[in-house]
This record gives structure tokens, C-alpha cells and sequence, in this order.
């Protein structure tokens, strides 16, 4: 079924159950008995979408793994960009995408506090944020309609935008750098 749905939004279709059910050749109250609302079957999609680009390893113990990861998975994301595009405007996406930001925010965390100890706790929480915006898809979806970039040219810039930020955020915590 989740097969399904990504063809329809590849055709461009508006997401429905019963276009769901058509497109699965099964009855449609089967796809409720799966995915009781838009939102659970968004979730779902959430899932498949990160296990079709393989994210669904370790998240990114440094500043290297993150810039490699961005680099993989917005590459990834061309191949899937309709489901991603539901994902990050549909409403009941949100939730779905917010299922793992704990997580998310954490190894962000974990990687300015690798790659920069010592920074202060306020920079660090922020330097922190933008390390998880930059691997974020909504990060790829900007570059891809404000730039015309692809997926591999929008990771190339977003992985420079870490390894640049985090250069920085290594500088701040050495006194190397003012901290206006």
C-alpha cells in the first residue's frame, strides 16, 4: 500500500483512501484497517520514505557522518520528492516528521559538543539547531526550489554549510573568535 501512495503522489494526484485502495487493488476498508487517518498513513510514509533512502541506520556521531549523511540522503530524496513534498506540506506530515525529533536533536547536540567542547551552552544550543536544519529535508525542498539544485548539489551545499559552521563553532570555543 505504501507503494501506492507514493505513485499517486508521483502522478501528481491528490491523496485519498480510495485512490489509496484502487492503486493497492485492495478494498478500501483494508487501507483504514492499516492507517486509521491521514495522519497515520503520513507515518507510515515517514517510515518508508527513510528506509527507500536508507536512512534508517546510526545518526551521525560527528561533523564528517553528518556532512556524509546529508550528502546521502539528499541525493536520496530525488528519487522519492513527491512523498517528501506531502511530507513537509501536508499538516498532518508534521507529526510524523516530529516523531524523531528527540532523537534528532540530540545527535545534533552530540556533534557540536564533539566537534566543539568547550563551546558555551547558549552557542552551543544554537550552533546545535542549525547542524539539524542543515540535514533536514525541508533544508533540501529550499535548495531545490529557491536554488534549482538537485539532490547531490544540495547536499554538496548544505554538507559545506556544516563543515563551515562547525569550523566556526570550533573557532568560538578555542577564543579564537569574537562571540557577539
Amino acid at each position: 500500500m505504501l507503494d501506492a501512495v507514493a505513485e499517486i503522489l508521483a502522478a501528481g494526484e491528490e491523496l485519498t483512501f480510495a485512490k489509496v485502495a484502487k492503486a493497492a487493488a485492495v478494498p478500501e476498508r483494508t487501507v483504514y484497517r492499516h492507517f486509521p487517518s491521514r495522519q497515520a498513513l503520513l507515518t507510515e510514509i515517514f517510515a518508508w520514505a527513510n528506509r527507500r533512502i536508507t536512512f534508517d541506520g546510526p545518526l551521525p556521531a560527528d561533523g564528517r557522518e553528518a556532512a556524509a549523511l546529508v550528502r546521502h540522503v539528499f541525493a536520496g530524496f530525488d528519487d522519492i520528492a513527491p512523498v517528501v513534498r506531502e511530507l513537509l506540506m501536508a499538516p498532518e506530515g508534521l507529526p510524523a516528521r516530529l516523531s524523531d525529533n528527540d532523537r534528532r536533536r540530540a545527535t545534533a547536540r552530540a556533534v557540536v559538543d564533539r566537534e566543539a567542547p568547550g563551546l558555551d551552552e547558549v552557542s552551543a544550543r544554537r550552533v546545535a539547531s542549525i547542524v539539524q536544519v542543515l540535514t533536514a529535508a525541508a533544508t533540501w525542498q529550499t535548495l531545490r526550489d529557491y536554488w534549482d539544485l538537485d539532490g547531490a548539489e544540495a547536499g554538496e551545499a548544505a554538507a559545506l554549510a556544516l563543515e563551515l559552521l562547525l569550523e566556526g563553532a570550533r573557532a568560538r570555543a578555542a577564543g579564537d573568535s569574537p562571540a557577539s
